[in-house]
């Protein structure tokens, strides 16, 4: 992220050559094994190189379908870069996904379900899966977060209370 001091006086970040890093037309570009690469990062630990999610070893080899196979005897776990992320049911390419994100994280007020399952082409149901997935990371995520010093928020809405939580829990009738 830029240092506010590099940018000119008064402009603002979303206005500055920083924040078009990645535009939706390079993931409109980008091929499915590229958008795979970008998951790969998640296994940021290792420099992208897989590791089993149950022992923690490095010693895995790759199969078919962009899957891995733990190879120590007492595991033999399968696995892939979607595995115990909030994704590891992904119904959406690699490409998809990432194009989702984007438009997620770039939305003032987040991305609606409808109007996702229309640029991306993917069924509603899909599409609202797959934003409930990205706003369950986001939660789990803020619940670890500490925010020090000085902090600048600009724009996204996420969390708040659950719709219908203010009602009170129901209550059994009695049978007659």
């Amino acid at each position: 992220m830029a240092n506010p001091e590099d940018t000119p006086k008064g402009q603002h970040f979303l206005l500055s050559p920083e924040c078009r890093t990645l535009t939706v037309l390079d993931l409109a570009k980008m091929r499915d094994t590229t958008a795979y690469n970008w998951f790969k990062r998640l296994w940021h630990e290792t420099e992208g190189e897989p590791y089993c999610p149950k022992c923690g070893t490095l010693r895995c080899h790759t199969m078919s379908g962009n899957r891995f196979k733990c190879t120590e005897k007492t595991c033999k776990a399968v696995f892939s870069v979607t595995s115990d992320t909030v994704f590891h049911a992904r119904k959406l390419s690699f490409k998809k996904m990432l194009i989702a994100i984007w438009f997620s994280a770039t939305s003032v007020k987040g991305k609606a379900a409808l109007q996702l399952s229309r640029e991306s082409c993917v069924q509603y149901k899909t599409a609202w899966v797959f934003l409930m997935k990205l706003r369950e990371a986001i939660a789990w995520r803020r619940e670890e977060m500490v925010l020090d010093g000085e902090v600048e928020i600009d724009g996204k809405y996420a969390g708040g209370q659950g719709r219908g939580s203010h009602r009170p829990p129901p209550q059994e009738i009695p049978k007659t």
